[in-house]
């Protein structure tokens, strides 16, 4: 304390000051260490209190930790400034003992003035000045200054810190976990740690994943270190009412009713409290499955893969597959019902190595997601083998061309399917055994070297396309033509073929399709017998019209109310309905004449005056349906009108009659036309057909000669078992002969009957006169009981005797100036010449046509090399 530099103040009084210093100094620090204490001690504990009421929101905690170092910050720096800074002079200290003493503050002040330099040089008497300091220090040696320190409460609030202490110091002792975590969490605010429970509970996450539309249960556990056991706990779920869950064993259920959207899940029990979200998911179910299949090592082909369908998969007996099941999730865990482990990439179940055999298997597993739900039901995927099934071959064409000349050509569609690769496609040819070569008009044979040998090509095959593993399908065309393949005019047996790579496996061969190969004499016989057929039906279809004629006749005689009534009505609409049958009917006859003509046109056998005469006939029939029988047909409709007059129906019905009668007449005419061109063609086939029997007994005097050495002197017995098979064949041949002479006669007497020629009628009665069958038959006896010398000869005479006659009617032809067919006079629309040459002119477009097919094919055959040359 500063002081006058003459006059100072008492020693007993600046002691007594100066202990009033210390003690003011002690007592307010004290306080504010205190102070300090409780706040944090409060802020500790009512964080304490917070907890075990509530999960104490992070704010509050933020605000307990502020007070308490605002307590710490704000008490002892504040307080010390104030008691300890600002009450360091005497001045200061006299002026605090006057707040609460003003007369001894007053006295202190003053002589605390006099010894100061600013005050003290007012007194010019220093004996004064310390007469009055004596005087003052006097008054004050007998007090206690110390009483004037205002307001000192250390005492209680030293008081209220050791209770507090004591308190919390029990907490600790009580419950030291709670004690702990509280502390921590006052301490780290910003990142507290979980709040301490007497009821403890294991951990539950914060959102709860249940399944979709259904309820569930879920539970919550004491844990062990649990210090309270509620009996019952309560739990609410959104705004919904608040519930109980009792405690069994340990733990509390909680009921989840089925859920559509997400909910929230609030629970107590004692003092912990637990939030979830419960949010509800679709379990996870099988979206699809596929199979890598490494195929059976025979199969040569590529690993594939196979997909799942209607819960099966199916791959060929002996592969081995590897599974993979999708999930409409990801998954985190999937086993078999057994419990082993299966393999999980996301959302797929990877199942490798299954060897697929004879029997079905059903895979089962069970799997559980990424959130825990497991699938409604155990997952099942069935494996089914497939058998390596034999392939299909399928043959198609010429469904319309089943009997063919030797030179026609027709196409041929092959195709096959396998489920597992094919091999290859083709196809296969199986003709009768014959002993005929290739027709000679001239009666003689076509290579005298092959006397006695059987025709190369009865049997054949061709590969159209070659296959691979992996080609289920294959397609080829094939160009059946019977001169082509070295076959003679014979049935023929065609047949698709195709193999897969099955080991053991063998070809599998297409429905048969039995083609009938022509000769020329052969081909005209069928076109004669197709066009007698054709003639016959539209013989019936002009007995039909005649009829119709008549009822149009009674009709007309009919009154006008009877032909107005409903029976009248009936019978002309039944009129009308049958010319609209004739007229579609007479249609396809014409088609079938058409085509017929076209086929006919083919062979050079058949007598080209034939072929004007069926030309001829077929134009008479075209003009017929859409001319006479529209017109009828049109009429007898017009004669039913409603709104037509009594005269305009008579009138109608007059002009149908008469229409009609003119289509009939035409058609009579026509028809006539075309039995003149069938008997013409039957003569001319008579020539041919003698001509080929002559050719077939000179072959058979033939292959008799080719086996004479050997069979000379030998009977049937005696022979060696090629060549007995060889004569026997031969016997057959002249068996086939014979019966082919007996049909010969029968159609010629057939023939004779309905023509006036009298050379049929003489050539008849001289064949049976000739008695030829049973001499031929005598020839047979002969073969078979190696009789070979006399029946060459016979062979030969018969042959000649055969020759003979064709030539008779072929002169009797050329006579009449090639059978005819001018008829009555009338002139003629196109010259014999003219004719001919456009038959010519058919057959070279027919032959361009199949000159083109085999060029196609032929390419197709060039292309396949090329593309199978490295």
């Amino acid at each position: 304390m500063p002081t006058s530099p003459t006059v100072k103040l008492p020693v007993q009084l600046v002691r007594q000051l100066q202990a009033f210093r210390r003690r003011l100094r002690t007592v307010k620090i004290l306080e504010a260490i205190c102070l300090a204490g409780l706040a944090v001690i409060l802020s500790y504990v009512f964080l304490y209190v917070s907890d075990r009421v509530w999960e104490t929101p992070p704010t509050l905690g933020w605000i307990l930790f502020i007070c308490a170092v605002a307590g710490l910050l704000t008490f002892i720096p504040w307080w010390s400034f104030r008691w300890v800074w600002q009450r360091r002079t005497a001045t200061q200290l006299a002026r605090l003992i006057g707040k609460n003493d003003a007369a001894l503050g007053d006295r202190l002040l003053g002589v605390i003035e006099l010894d100061s330099e600013m005050y003290g040089h007012q007194y010019s008497s220093e004996k004064l000045k310390e007469a009055a300091m004596e005087q003052v220090a006097r008054e004050v040696a007998g007090q206690d200054l110390t009483v004037n320190i205002p307001r000192p409460r250390h005492r209680i609030l030293f008081l209220l810190l050791s209770i507090l202490v004591l308190c919390t110091g029990a907490l600790c002792i009580v419950s030291p976990e709670a004690a702990e975590n509280a502390l921590h969490r006052w301490l780290q605010p910003f990142n507290p740690p979980e709040r301490y429970t007497f009821t403890q509970l294991d951990p539950t996450p914060d959102t709860l994943v249940i399944p979709l539309g259904e309820s569930h249960a879920y539970e919550l556990r004491l844990a062990d270190s649990t210090k309270s056991r509620p009996e019952t706990a309560h739990y609410v779920f959104g705004n919904r009412m608040r519930q109980q869950a009792s405690l069994e064993d340990g733990v509390y259920k909680v009921l989840i009713p089925p859920l559509q959207q997400p909910d929230r899940l609030e629970f107590s029990a004692g003092d912990v409290v637990r939030r979830m979200r419960i949010v509800p998911k679709a379990r996870p179910s099988l979206i699809s499955a596929a199979a890598t299949v490494a195929y059976p090592e025979y199969m040569g082909r590529p690993d594939g893969r196979e997909p799942m369908r209607a819960g099966v998969v199916s791959a060929p007996e002996g592969s081995t597959l590897t599974l993979e099941v999708t999930a409409s999730q990801p998954l985190a865990f999937a086993a078999t019902p057994q419990g082993k482990p299966l393999r999980v990439d996301g959302s797929k179940v990877i199942i490798p190595s299954i060897l697929l055999g004879k029997d079905p298997q059903e895979i089962e597993l069970t799997w559980t997601d990424q959130d825990g739900l497991d699938a409604a039901q155990t997952v099942k995927v069935r494996l089914e083998p497939v058998e390596d099934k034999q392939p299909s071959v399928y043959l198609r064409g010429g469904e319309n061309d089943r009997h063919v000349l030797e030179d026609t050509s027709i196409e041929l569609e092959v195709e096959a399917a396998d489920d597992f690769g094919l091999r290859e496609l083709g196809v296969e040819w199986q003709g009768e055994k014959s002993f005929y070569e290739e027709e000679n008009p001239d009666g003689g044979a076509a290579d005298p070297e092959k006397a006695g040998k059987t025709v190369p090509g009865l049997h054949g095959e061709k590969v159209l396309e070659t296959g691979d593993p992996t080609r289920t399908g294959l397609k080829g065309t094939f160009l059946f033509q019977a001169r082509a393949l070295k076959l003679s005019p014979q049935r023929v047996v065609v047949r698709g073929f195709t193999q897969d790579y099955k080991p053991g496996g063998k070809r599998v061969y297409s429905e048969p399709m039995v083609i009938i190969v022509l000769s020329k004499s052969e081909h005209a016989q069928m076109i004669r017998n197709e066009l007698e057929r054709i003639v016959s039906e539209l013989e019936g279809m002009i007995r039909r019209m005649d009829a119709m004629t008549d009822e149009a006749k009674r009709l007309k005689t009919l009154e006008e109310k009877e032909l107005r009534n409903t029976e009248g009505q009936q019978r002309l609409h039944a009129l009308a309905d049958e010319e609209q049958a004739n007229r579609r009917e007479l249609n396809e006859l014409i088609n079938r004449s058409e085509t017929l003509f076209k086929e006919a046109s083919r062979n050079t056998q058949i007598d080209p005056s034939g072929m004007k005469e069926f030309m001829k006939g077929i134009s008479m029939l075209k003009p017929v349906p859409d001319s006479a029988m529209k017109n009828a047909q049109k009429k007898f409709r017009d004669s039913t009108a409603e709104n037509s007059t009594p005269q305009e129906s008579r009138q109608s019905l007059n002009g149908a009659e008469s229409d009609h009668s003119d289509a009939t007449q035409a058609l009579k005419d026509a028809m006539n036309q075309l039995s003149k061109s069938a008997q013409d063609m039957e003569a001319s086939t008579f020539v041919a057909r003698l001509l080929q029997a002559a050719y077939k007994e000179d072959f058979i005097a033939r292959s008799l000669a080719g086996q004479l050495n050997t069979v000379v002197g030998m009977t049937m017995e005696e022979l060696d078992p090629s060549t007995r098979r060889e004569m026997e064949t031969i016997a057959t041949l002249q068996n086939a002969s014979t019966q082919d002479i007996g049909w010969i006669l029968e159609d010629l007497n057939y023939y004779k009957s309905r023509t006036e020629e009298r050379i049929y009628s003489d050539l008849y009665n001289q064949m049976n006169a000739f008695s030829l069958r049973e001499k031929l038959d005598l020839v047979h006896g002969n073969i078979l009981n190696s009789i070979t010398a006399q029946s060459i000869d016979e062979s030969h005479l018969y042959a000649s005797t055969l020759r003979h006659w064709a030539k008779l009617i072929d002169d009797y032809k050329k006579s009449r100036g090639g059978g005819g067919g001018g008829g009555g006079g009338e002139e003629e629309s196109i010259s014999d010449a003219d004719f001919e040459f456009m038959l010519k002119i058919i057959r070279m477009i027919q032959q361009e046509q199949d000159i083109r097919m085999r060029t196609r094919a032929a390419e197709k055959e060039h292309r396949k090399l090329n593309a199978q040359t490295p």
